[in-house]
């Protein structure tokens, strides 16, 4: 029987290859494009699962409340890790960690830049790191020993073993390779090439010894079933009671890391809210939606071909197939169809996994042998077979067999209006999917074309780093020297990712009670003019002036909170024990976030020798000839660190990597979906031009011209789409009020969105069901007469 079944599926298949090849065909990138989502969930929801202990690991939270609005923090104290790890019950490991740096690297004639970390030794059982080589109980007792990934050691030593040799750091130090171990996978949020013991970090960093200095990342290792309430109201106040009340900002507790990837944000009252998580809902959602579209295709195209097997199902009717049976071969139909679109899927989801990759930046892998894989597939074909398969089967089943085999028609007003209401059900998906890109695209735009303050255009940026320091100077003199630059202005950090902040600041007239978080950003003289930023008020930083050093500059946000005018400059507050002297206000730019006003800001003269170069170029010049000659002239100061630079416009770029990334997963869902809708409607249409074949002949015998054949052909496609634009455009736009809801700077949706994207749905459809039509209106209607 069921060789049966298989055969006359198979025959059936072959008769009307068409419609098959438009059925597997739709469904198979349906599926391709829930298994490419599939993969990407996997990823997120599988982050930092690889570590043994993941439900037992915490950081350390510092949550602080600033003026009404709390913030959260992973800085905490220097002394806070080694005492609640004594001190606390339930904390089986206490690991201070300095944040992932960047640092310069040399063997031999190699030198590169690799990430890793100061850590205490104990981070090798919290982590579980996995030795390929060396003794990991020795490998960070000495402040001078360095643990390499295998990727590190790969990079540095190329195939040459690694574990003994010395490598330099920062040309001024060695270090002894301890350990290789193995790399963690690419979902880790703790990724690193080095680790290195933190008894060299700490080593003259007198203000790790303070609590009120806030610099340091803890992970924390609790013990099995330790209670984390009890551990988290000791940790609440615990730098309070260290500092018998002296520091109170600070309420610390623990953070869980299966949540650092997906949560990990916070509302300005410091509660956690949804991260990257919504996302993964959004995304599966739409998936899920492009898979039903897919579905309906087949549904659709099962119930319109319904007459061609009437007699067929009259036939087994006659010859004893019961109703069940009948069910059982069409549903048996619909799993070998959803085999083959899954087969098929497969395929698309090696080709496009690449471009996929690309798109989310992430280095996803197919892998067939994998069990979830291929439970997934079985699912999916198992709900796709069974739901598309569904609604034909019990519709054909259910035909009268004395009235098929007399050849009268099925009464089909009911699969008729199922049919319609499911391509109306399709292109509105379609149609919310495009009007979400274009919004999503509009709001990018906004947010970058938003006036920050500073022109960011023609800004080079580099590190300054080894001995360019010592001869900033006369570096200045050589690039300007070239004709190609303008300013160069150096600030400790970049303009946009200002991470130095204290509320310790104090003026005259403000409210002892109030605690004002206030940004600050060390730079020099030239940083001003090289961002093209405007002073309002005073002067900027002179080195010329004697005194100039205890000179700040405030934005203009702070200017005006130290007086209504915001005309400050002359004013004198202060720090601690410490004054400083305004010396002028800079118009308000902004930093950190570009959906949020400029918050408070001090600018501080620089004396650091590390930091960043802001090289801004003039107008017009030859930039990869500009880019050469900066690279020869930092060379020549410093031949021994590799140039790297970045423009500052590219920087500015890459902090909408969020909606750039809901921006590209939206526009390729709705082109998918669109042509999976297309490839339905067409199907339906050359089925209903076929069906009214007869009519057409008659009607071009009596004189009907090719347009009004045609205009009768689409209008009753045409009438769906545009119904299915009303029902998608409120549901369009409270989507997407919703999603622009988290942005304090947004756009407002014009309607003028929805008119583009209904118009372009409609032409669209147009064009796909329009060669049908004009084909048939066409035709010579002698044949179609002749053949009826």
């Amino acid at each position: 029987m069921i060789k049966n079944f298989i055969k006359a599926t198979f025959r059936n298949l072959w008769k009307t290859k068409s419609y098959s090849f438009l059925n597997i065909f739709g469904l198979a990138i349906g599926i391709a494009a829930a298994a490419l989502i599939f993969l990407w969930v996997e990823n997120e929801v599988n982050y930092n699962k690889h570590f043994a202990h993941v439900d037992d690991i915490y950081v350390v939270k510092s949550k602080q409340t600033y003026d009404g609005s709390t913030f959260v923090f992973e800085s905490i104290p220097g002394p806070l890790s080694q005492a609640i790890e004594k001190e606390i019950p339930g904390i089986k490991y206490a690991v201070r960690m300095a944040s992932n740096n960047s640092l310069l690297f040399s063997n031999g004639e190699n030198n590169l830049y690799l990430n890793g970390y100061h850590a205490d030794p104990e981070i090798i059982d919290l982590l579980s790191v996995d030795f390929l080589q060396g003794n990991r109980s020795e490998a960070l007792k000495d402040p001078n020993n360095i643990i390499l990934s295998s990727d590190g050691a790969k990079l540095l030593f190329g195939d040459e073993p690694a574990l003994g040799k010395s490598v330099r750091i920062g040309n001024n130090e060695s270090y002894i390779v301890s350990g290789i171990v193995q790399d963690f996978p690419n979902n880790s949020n703790l990724k690193f090439n080095w680790i290195i013991p933190f008894k060299k970090f700490e080593t003259g960093q007198e203000w790790l010894k303070e609590w009120g200095n806030n610099g340091l990342m803890t992970l924390v290792q609790v013990e099995k079933n330790a209670n984390i309430n009890q551990i988290n109201a000791k940790l609440l106040d615990f730098v309070k009671n260290k500092t018998n009340g002296q520091v109170t900002f600070s309420k610390n507790y623990l953070y869980p890391m299966n949540r650092w990837r997906l949560y990990n944000t916070f509302d300005k009252n410091g509660n956690e809210k949804e991260g990257r998580i919504k996302n993964v809902k959004l995304f599966s959602f739409v998936a899920g939606i492009v898979l039903l579209i897919a579905c309906i295709n087949f549904m659709n195209l099962a119930t319109a071909r319904s007459e061609k097997r009437a007699k067929e199902v009259g036939m087994r009717k006659v010859v004893g197939a019961t109703k069940n049976s009948l069910i059982t071969q069409f549903l048996g139909e619909s799993l070998i169809f959803a085999f083959l679109s899954a087969l098929l899927a497969i395929v698309f989801v090696y080709i496009s996994i690449g471009p996929f990759n690309s798109i989310i930046n992430q280095k996803l892998e197919v892998d067939l042998l994998s069990t979830n894989h291929l439970l997934f597939l079985l699912i999916i074909v198992l709900s796709c077979g069974i739901f598309a398969g569904s609604y034909p089967a019990f519709y054909l089943s259910s035909f009268n067999p004395i009235s098929t085999l007399k050849g009268h028609k099925q009464k089909t007003g009911a699969s008729i209006f199922i049919r319609k209401g499911l391509v109306v059900l399709q292109y509105t998906a379609s149609i919310v999917l495009i009007i979400s890109t274009i919004i999503i695209y509009q709001q990018i735009n906004h947010a970058k074309g938003r006036d920050l303050g500073y022109n960011r255009s023609q800004v080079i940026t580099t590190n300054l780093q080894g001995d360019l320091a010592q001869h900033i100077d006369l570096i200045k003199d050589q690039l300007k020297a070239t004709g190609s630059i303008e300013h160069i202005g150096i600030s400790d950090m970049s303009i946009l990712n200002i991470g130095s902040n204290s509320s310790g600041f104090e003026w005259e007239g403000k409210d002892p009670k109030s605690s004002i978080l206030i940004s600050m950003l060390r730079t020099d003289d030239e940083f001003i003019p090289s961002m093209d930023m405007k002073m309002i008020d005073g002067r900027n930083f002179n080195p010329h002036f004697l005194g100039d050093s205890t000179s700040i500059i405030v934005n203009e946000t702070l200017a005006k909170m130290i007086k209504k005018d915001g005309m400050v400059a002359g004013s004198t507050i202060t720090y601690g024990t410490e004054s400083f002297r305004i010396a002028g206000v800079v118009k308000n730019f902004l930093y950190n976030s570009v959906y949020e006003a400029p918050s408070p800001l001090i600018f501080i003269p620089f004396k650091a020798p590390t930091g960043i170069l802001n090289i801004k170029t003039k107008a017009g010049v030859d930039i990869p000839s500009t880019v050469q000659q900066i690279e020869k002239i930092l060379k020549q100061h410093n031949p021994s660190y590799p140039f790297e630079y970045r423009f500052l416009d590219d920087s500015f770029n890459n902090t909408f990597q969020s909606e750039l990334f809901i921006q590209k997963l939206a526009s390729v869902f709705s082109i998918l979906s669109i042509i999976i809708s297309c490839l339905g409607l067409f199907g339906l249409s050359a089925f209903a031009t076929a069906q009214r074949s007869k009519e057409i002949g008659i009607r071009k015998v009596l004189g009907a011209s090719v347009t009004r054949l045609i205009n009768m052909l689409n209008r009753e496609f045409i009438i769906l789409i545009m119904l299915s634009c009303l029902i998608a455009f409120p549901i369009a736009w409270y989507m997407m009020n919703q999603w622009l809801g988290n942005y304090g700077y947004r756009i407002d949706i014009s309607w003028t969105v929805f008119l583009i994207s209904g118009a372009l749905a409609l032409f669209i459809a147009i064009i796909t069901i329009s060669g049908q039509a004009l084909k048939a209106a066409l035709s010579n209607p002698t044949n179609s007469l002749r053949d009826q």
